[in-house]
C-alpha cells in the first residue's frame, strides 16, 4: 500500500486538506486548479450566490464538461479517441521506420 501525503486546498475562503497517494498528487493539484477556475468564473458573473451554490454549480460545470469530453461531438467515448490516437501514432512508426529503411 502506499504512502499518502496531505495536501492543503483552499477553495471559496475555506481551508481543506486532502490525502492522495504520491504518484497522484499533480493530478490533484490540476483538479483543485480547475475547481479555482470554474469558481472564479461563476463568482466573476457578477450575481452574488451562497459558497454552497457556487461550489455547486462549478461542479455541476465541471461534470458537463467531463460528459462532453467523454461523448464527443460525434458520440464517440473516450477509449474510442484514445484507441484512435494510438493507431496514428502507430502508424507514424510504421511510416518512419519505412523511411529510414529506404535511406540505408
Amino acid at each position: 500500500m502506499s504512502d499518502v501525503v496531505q495536501i492543503d486546498v483552499t477553495l471559496l475562503g475555506r481551508q481543506f486538506t486532502i490525502g492522495t497517494p504520491p504518484e497522484e498528487r499533480e493530478t490533484l493539484e490540476q483538479a483543485v486548479r480547475l475547481l479555482a477556475e470554474k469558481i472564479d468564473t461563476i463568482q466573476a458573473g457578477g450575481r452574488v450566490m451562497d459558497a454552497d451554490k457556487v461550489a455547486i454549480m462549478a461542479a455541476l460545470n465541471i461534470a458537463h464538461d467531463l460528459l462532453k469530453t467523454k461523448l464527443g461531438d460525434g458520440g464517440l467515448e473516450m477509449s474510442a479517441i484514445q484507441r484512435k490516437i494510438r493507431s496514428m501514432g502507430e502508424a507514424a512508426d510504421q511510416a518512419l521506420s519505412a523511411s529510414q529503411q529506404n535511406l540505408f
